[in-house]
């Protein structure tokens, strides 16, 4: 029996597609060019950012025995929906856990200056994945790939980034890390 990579696998190449998107949108966040003229950047990192935390929360469905189809037809691009899928209940306390280590890091370090820390980060999530969703969907009319209206309400990138890239990046290293619970 010939062994098969897993990242040659559907879940894998999703999971390993989620890890890509979501490296991209923190190389946008953290250049030079954010820095100078974020407006420019800010809607394509946010794209990047929605598209791989999409797939990171289909990876668990894929995982768990759904066809592509099935999630396609039944999740489409509502992160929310997905976010909740019993599926992901193995992601969704890594990710609520990365959320209060991300926000204790920036707090710390003054990475986000003009931010208030007295917030719950896993509140900020909650309502970031909310925002990003809306932005993500049918709702908007995918605003993040056509148009988004001026004075649209966005999630900040750089905390969404740091924690479902952190996330990410421990699933690429172990797959089985976002299935199983030990």
């Amino acid at each position: 029996m010939t062994e098969v990579d897993f990242f040659e696998t559907q879940p894998g190449q999703v999971l390993a597609g989620a890890h890509r998107y979501l490296c991209a949108a923190k190389e946008l966040r953290d250049s030079l060019t954010w820095t100078e003229r974020a407006k420019l950047l800010q809607a394509p990192t946010i794209h990047l950012l929605a598209h791989g935390v999409e797939l990171l929360l289909k990876y668990s469905l894929l995982s768990s025995g759904l066809s592509p189809d099935d999630v396609r037809k039944q999740y489409g691009h509502d992160l929310v929906k997905l976010w909740n899928h019993d599926a992901n209940k193995v992601v969704r306390p890594m990710v609520l856990a990365r959320a209060d280590e991300a926000w204790e890091e920036a707090r710390v370090s003054g990475r986000w200056q003009a931010d208030n820390f007295d917030r719950d980060p896993k509140a900020e999530l909650n309502s970031a994945l909310d925002q990003l969703n809306f932005l993500h969907g049918r709702d908007s009319g995918f605003a993040l790939r056509y148009f988004v209206a001026p004075n649209t309400q966005a999630p900040r990138p750089a905390f969404l980034i740091d924690v479902f890239g952190e996330v990410a990046e421990r699933g690429a290293k172990s797959p089985r890390s976002l299935t199983e619970t030990w």
